[in-house]
């Protein structure tokens, strides 16, 4: 199921790339320029989303008090 949905999102990726330098070609370029402004919050959220779980599992991992003194030394 991860596989197909990786998939669906990299042909959406290309898709909006080729849209991007169509909107440039045909002089449409406020379009362009939104959907770049429409990648760069998507690639932002992603960031904030990884960055929450990787706070997260830090925040677990040093909660268990023998794996915080080994990780600390």
């Amino acid at each position: 199921m991860k596989k197909i949905w990786a998939r669906i999102a990299v042909a959406l990726l290309v898709l909006t790339f080729v849209a991007i330098i169509l909107c440039f070609y045909l002089d449409k370029f406020m379009y362009a320029y939104s959907l770049i402004l429409v990648l760069f919050f998507i690639f932002s959220g992603m960031g904030a989303l990884y960055k929450l779980k990787n706070d997260e599992y830090m925040y677990h991992k040093s909660s268990r008090r023998d794996e915080y003194e080994d990780y600390t030394r």
